[in-house]
């Protein structure tokens, strides 16, 4: 009886590390949801594409608004980080208006901010921005899009994805019929909670690409 025990304890401690093993060795990332690029990505060419956006290049003063650090990893299906991609960021300033020429909103447009910005992820697949958090605007006469900013990764060998960040907490969220196209996973991969960290408003997202050969 002893023996058999002993036989069982064995195979069960010997079945779960296999177990482990397979697990880490099959690890997976869920791939970021895919939003819609929106009209009003940037057509005209900056003299500034630089990482931070709330200094414009020649611009006498910082942009208006509460400032933040965007961080995060871009990585693979498989959890591999991806070096040498290029993220890309656009958005609206504190009024809601976009540097765009087809953005019919009426809001006054802020010439120190940059609006459009350009990283290249390290070795470790990880991107940095500073910022400032874009005002809500009007999508439609009943539809207020919640702040939120535009995100677009491409290198040779991925797909390249589109999609939005948002800002945990805002109300506007609730309503706003791009975020609540999306499952409750995806919400969860695309909605980003801001802390002060060393006393700078900072939130992480990580972004998930598909890598096809």
């Amino acid at each position: 009886m002893k023996e058999s025990r002993r036989k069982f304890f064995k195979s069960s401690i010997l079945a779960g590390t296999s177990l482990l093993v397979a697990n880490s060795t099959s690890a997976s990332c869920i791939i970021t949801p895919a939003q819609t690029e929106g009209p009003f990505y940037p057509i005209d060419d900056q003299l500034d594409t630089d990482t931070d956006l709330v200094f414009r290049k020649g611009a006498p003063k910082k942009a208006k608004g509460k400032v933040v650090y965007v961080k995060g990893r871009v990585l693979d299906q498989n959890c591999e980080p991806v070096k040498g991609a290029l993220v890309e960021i656009w958005q609206a300033c504190e009024s809601g208006k976009y540097n765009h020429p087809n953005d019919p909103n009426p809001a006054k447009l802020d010439p120190n901010f940059q609006y459009w910005g350009k990283a290249i992820t390290n070795n470790k697949g990880q991107y940095l921005f500073r910022t400032i958090i874009p005002g809500s605007y009007p999508a439609t006469t009943s539809w207020l899009r919640p702040p939120h900013i535009h995100f677009k990764v491409s290198i040779r060998g991925y797909e390249e994805l589109v999609t939005q960040m948002y800002f945990k907490g805002e109300s506007l969220n609730q309503n706003d019929k791009i975020l609540q196209s999306l499952s409750d996973l995806e919400k969860k991969n695309v909605i980003v909670n801001f802390k002060k960290v060393n006393n700078k408003l900072t939130g992480k997202f990580d972004i998930t690409i598909n890598k096809i050969f």
